[in-house]
């Protein structure tokens, strides 16, 4: 009975896990961030910059040398293309393509958009008139594109207002957006497209073994 209690703990601990939403959330008050967030952990993925920062002492990096021409995976591009063929590898890349267009259209529509905020502020100090103008056009580029994305994506929680501010002379833009997407389902799709794209990499893979072969018989050639 502790053990079957167990279990049914471990499955509803695993199911929670799961079903539990991964978050994206895009800020940009002064500057941009954007990061991941699952349950209690965080990823960023652009960091805001810090201001005040002291400008570094050190010289500049040393540059790094190139790697060597033919090497990584331009080369098993190259060797895949001699195997098969610009056709055959034409009809390779397709069909990743089309693998990864399905992938991203199903997230697509698991994406929720749980909230949108922007707020655009114009300065009208130097020329009312010319900024009055540009007022109008702002207003209706920003409501008419929020208007298509809510379309795709409804949201609840937003907010878009465009001001005039006359004792300004800078626009200022800050904009905040969170977006959720059920971890099943990304990992779901995750494992399907990766499935779908091994045969593309097996074939990259034996095609750099054919190439390293072809290789080594040239240099045992050469040595002879």
């Amino acid at each position: 009975m502790i053990s079957l209690l167990i279990l049914a703990a471990v499955l509803l601990g695993v199911t929670f896990l799961l079903l539990a939403p991964v978050r994206l959330q895009v800020d940009f008050q002064k500057e941009f961030s954007a990061q991941v967030r699952y349950l209690f952990l965080r990823f960023p993925l652009v960091s805001a910059g810090k201001e005040g920062e002291a400008p570094s002492m050190q010289g500049p990096p040393a540059e790094e040398e190139p790697p060597p021409s033919g090497s990584g995976l331009g080369r098993k591009l190259r060797a895949m293309l001699r195997r098969q063929g610009l056709r055959g590898f034409l009809r390779s890349l397709q069909e990743l393509a089309l693998a990864a267009e399905h992938t991203a259209k199903s997230l697509l529509r698991k994406i929720r958009l749980k909230r949108f905020d922007l707020y655009i502020c114009l300065g009208g100090e130097e020329d009312a008139a010319a900024a009055a103008v540009l007022y109008g056009q702002v207003c209706g580029a920003a409501y008419s594109a929020c208007g298509i994305l809510w379309e795709l994506f409804p949201c609840r929680r937003r907010s878009v207002s465009v001001d005039l501010d006359y004792r300004s002379r800078d626009h200022r833009v800050e904009f905040f957006a969170e977006a959720t997407i059920p971890l099943l389902f990304l990992l779901r799709e995750g494992l399907i497209l990766l499935y779908k794209a091994l045969p593309f990499f097996k074939k990259l893979q034996i095609s750099e073994n054919q190439a390293e072969r072809i290789s080594q018989t040239r240099k045992q050639g050469d040595t002879k």
